[in-house]
């Protein structure tokens, strides 16, 4: 597999970076996995629109879904002019918030399936299990495999039992990164802090661990630095960087 970060930060971009966005490929198979502010960009820079084989949003905050609406206009534009075949593009999404679900109907350009706790999904030549998490709206980490390697994402999610078992001996695991312990206020912040990624990571003993989801105000040092406590080898995501799994 091939992984593209297409953005890392959240809940806002820092200069120049874009919010959560990744694409997964395995030959012919490409899938975007968020689409948050400043992705759909990058994604041309690497991926033509017209190759997706589908779209997964692991909840429906803007910095992970906002670009999904500009990306939108592009394929209905593109299907006007004929140049790519009008066929709708998968798109998974949780079905909660309602209101923010419905909001991704948009003329014939998506074939959108909600999202539930268990759910196995096959796109191509990846497949897909999916862990409801804990956070503010309904909001899935992730298993990705080729049948061979397998890559695990938290999406947003604050610390919880299911994790550890859920990404337990991954070749790579994908932290949400958004806090650092200092600013963790009480047992319900909706995200992981670094030095929690790194236990969670020792725990399930993952080949690898990548720190993603980072708040714009925080040094990269810092935050590998709490992480590295209990995973003395956690990385920072870096934007537009090819990682083979």
């Amino acid at each position: 597999m091939k992984l593209t970060v297409l953005g890392k930060y959240g809940p806002f971009p820092a200069a120049g970076g874009a919010c959560s966005g990744y694409l997964v490929e395995k030959e012919n198979t490409k899938v975007l996995i968020e689409c948050g502010s400043g992705v759909f960009s990058r994604l041309q820079q690497v991926c033509p629109i017209n190759e997706l084989s589908g779209i997964i949003l692991s909840h429906l905050h803007s910095d992970h879904m906002s670009d999904i609406m500009i990306l939108r206009y592009a394929l209905d534009s593109w299907n006007a002019r004929g140049l790519r075949e009008d066929v709708p593009v998968p798109l998974y999404a949780p079905g909660n918030p309602v209101e923010e679900y419905n909001r991704l109907y948009y003329k014939n350009v998506f074939q959108i399936t909600p999202i539930h706790d268990g759910m196995q999904l096959k796109i191509g030549e990846l497949s897909f299990l999916f862990q409801e998490m804990t956070h503010p709206v309904q909001s899935f980490g992730m298993v990705i495999s080729d049948g061979i390697k397998r890559i695990a994402y938290t999406g947003d999610t604050n610390y919880n039992d299911k994790i550890v078992p859920f990404v337990r001996d991954v070749n790579l695991f994908i932290a949400d990164t958004g806090l650092l312990y200092k600013d963790k206020t009480g047992p319900g912040v909706p995200h992981l802090t670094a030095l929690e990624a790194g236990i969670i990571a020792s725990k399930a003993e993952v080949e690898k661990m990548m720190l993603s989801h980072i708040w714009p105000g925080y040094t990269e040092e810092e935050v590998v630095k709490e992480a590295a406590v209990n995973y003395p080898d956690a990385f920072i995501a870096r934007e537009m960087e090819e990682y083979i799994i």
